[in-house]
């Protein structure tokens, strides 16, 4: 009987951990082990009546289990998003010293496509719609992963 009560014991603290270390691991691992002290449970007690009392019992205490644990990730300060405003935040990917260079088009920028600048292949966005391929180029400056450009005009 101890074995099939440390069993449970260790299924329901893994299903317990499952909500603090996501990933399903402890969760499985914690459901096996309570079907293996189901499946011992009843090798030592054969009565299919004492059987479906311990099945109703591991089902009562799961869910208390279940319940503790949601509280617990609840009532945690800890949380896996930023505590400050990020309003009006936007990530530059592009790079900031391309601002300014000359490239020539890979192809046509209709109005997005590649550019070639210092031998360098970089997404770019057309900013008067439409630019051929071949035709000289002028960084204005970027968008996300995109490089805005314009046909260049020597000053």
């Amino acid at each position: 009987m101890f074995f099939v009560i440390a069993l449970a014991l260790t299924g329901f603290f893994l299903i317990f951990l499952e909500f603090f270390l996501p990933g399903a691991i402890m969760a499985i691992g914690g459901s096996l082990l309570l079907m293996a002290s189901l499946v011992v449970f009843h090798l030592s007690f054969p009565s299919w009546g004492s059987f479906f009392l311990y099945f109703s019992f591991l089902m009562t205490v799961l869910y208390f289990v279940i319940q503790v644990g949601i509280w617990r990730v609840r009532a945690s300060k800890k949380t896996i998003y930023l505590d400050t405003d990020q309003e009006g935040y936007q990530a530059c990917l592009y790079p900031k010293e391309l601002v300014g260079k000359v490239g020539i088009c890979a192809n046509d920028l209709r109005p997005s496509g590649h550019i070639v600048i210092d031998d360098r292949s970089f997404q770019a966005l057309a900013k008067t719609g439409f630019i051929e391929k071949g035709t000289l180029i002028e960084v204005l400056g970027g968008q996300g992963s995109h490089l805005i450009v314009q046909t260049y005009t020597e000053k």
